[in-house]
């Protein structure tokens, strides 16, 4: 796990558009090699021949993101059959109030829980950390269900 707080350290200091690059570049290449995801620092190269433009990378990358809002909110937030430790894993996380632990949580749960490669889970887990950490003085479930809107 320390390998990945490394990463979500580093990852941190990107923007937005460059996580969400990085999201798509990885979603897109991780049919053709899966293994290259399983360090949650993938060296891929962003090769505009096979990859497309950038813009197209980053609207994958909202897309796949969007995908998983969706998952780790009903797991989190819906009723029904949950991992009720990965439910407690992301709320306790929360209640830290810092994006680095939330990320981390998250990033776990999308490993453990959903088999995401590392790679893919540390991106998720820091923009994740973006989107739900300005709910903390509000109640996570309804914020983070405006934002899914």
């Amino acid at each position: 796990m320390s390998d990945i707080q490394t990463v979500i350290g580093e990852l941190q200091q990107a923007d937005d558009d460059k996580l969400l690059e990085q999201l798509g570049a990885y979603s897109k290449a991780y049919a053709s090699d899966a293994a290259k995801f399983s360090a949650p620092a993938a060296a891929i190269p962003l090769d505009m021949a096979t990859m497309g433009p950038l813009d197209g990378l980053i609207e994958i990358g909202r897309r796949v993101l969007k995908r998983w809002q969706k998952v780790i909110y009903d797991l989190v937030c819906g009723g029904g059959e949950v991992d009720p430790d990965a439910r407690k894993t992301i709320l306790d996380s929360l209640k830290i109030n810092s994006p680095e632990a939330l990320a981390a949580a998250v990033a776990g749960v999308l490993i453990s829980t959903f088999n995401v490669g590392p790679a893919i889970a540390t991106i998720v887990g820091v923009l994740f950390g973006r989107l739900l950490l300005p709910a903390a003085g509000q109640v996570v479930c309804e914020y983070w269900k405006e934002q899914l809107a």
